[in-house]
């Protein structure tokens, strides 16, 4: 009997501690986002009064949302406009026609200068739960009033480093069906995230992330990673029901009714590992 070739290991990949890589040390700022998420999850989950009172006090310890607004933007450098601007501009500039003015609805603008650079075709309007400037609106997304006609609709709607903040996980879902009723027909929405919320969480990744948003009712016109963010360009497809949504029904509900295919995404677990972080955006009825 002819004998088995033996098996030789590559040079670099033995296993074993010392050739394990090693895991880089949570930076402070990091440290700081990463426990500020945890409360907002924790707020949003219970219904417990004093149970929140204490999270909310937690939060406030840490120096409350200016904080984590500080420590965002040493990371992001939203402050400055940064890389996300930058890049929804230039993706913008590639699918628009030449010549194009367009109306951008910037969520959580923070100090509101990341489409400055741009001014002289995108006319910005910015809001922020903790404006960091006169120019910036103080108001939740989902409060922001309702376009009162079509002259009121925006192109864009930019939401930089805003879905992973909210605490609510079926909010997540439902601030990306939420945009449809700013935007004009085939509007676009600018979404970012950190990286590692499709590279390194139990529950999502790029490919289920595509999948979600075609379901909520867009197609995906770019997707770009950096080094520390997924950035996508989507535009709204054309209405699943053409009827107006019934009276009844709640702004989520009459999103749903119009864009939704009805595809539920619940929390299931898609890539294992104890390292992984959590995140995960749900669409549900």
């Amino acid at each position: 009997m002819a004998r088995r070739p033996r098996l030789v290991r590559p040079r670099g990949k033995r296993g074993g501690a010392k050739n394990r890589r090693r895991a880089r040390a949570a930076t402070p700022h990091a440290e700081k986002i990463a426990r500020y998420h945890t409360l907002e999850k924790q707020i949003a989950r219970t219904a417990d009064p004093g149970e929140r009172a204490a999270l909310v006090e937690e939060q406030e310890r840490l120096g409350g949302l200016a904080v984590y607004q500080d420590q965002s933007t040493t990371g992001g450098d939203k402050l400055r406009g940064g890389e996300s601007g930058k890049w929804c501009a230039k993706v913008l500039r590639e699918v628009l026609p030449d010549g194009a003015h367009i109306r951008l609805l910037d969520v959580g603008a923070i100090a509101g200068t990341a489409y400055t650079k741009w001014r002289s075709w995108i006319d910005t309007t910015s809001i922020d739960l903790n404006p960091r400037a006169p120019h910036v609106a103080k108001c939740d997304f989902f409060d922001w009033p309702l376009p009162a006609s079509d002259a009121e609709r925006y192109d864009v709607v930019s939401l930089s480093l805003v879905v992973n903040f909210v605490g609510d996980l079926h909010r997540r879902g439902e601030m990306l069906m939420h945009a449809h009723h700013y935007l004009r027909p085939g509007g676009y929405v600018c979404l970012i995230l950190p990286l590692a919320c499709v590279t390194n969480s139990r529950y999502m990744t790029h490919e289920h992330l595509g999948a979600l948003v075609r379901s909520a009712g867009f197609t995906v016109e770019r997707n770009e990673d950096s080094r520390r963010l997924t950035r996508w360009l989507l535009r709204q497809a054309a209405p699943r029901n053409a009827s107006p949504a019934p009276a009844h029904l709640t702004l989520a509900e009459a999103a749903r009714f119009r864009f939704w295919d009805g595809t539920p995404f619940k929390k299931r677990e898609l890539v294992p590992g104890a390292t992984r972080n959590n995140f995960l955006s749900l669409i549900h009825i």
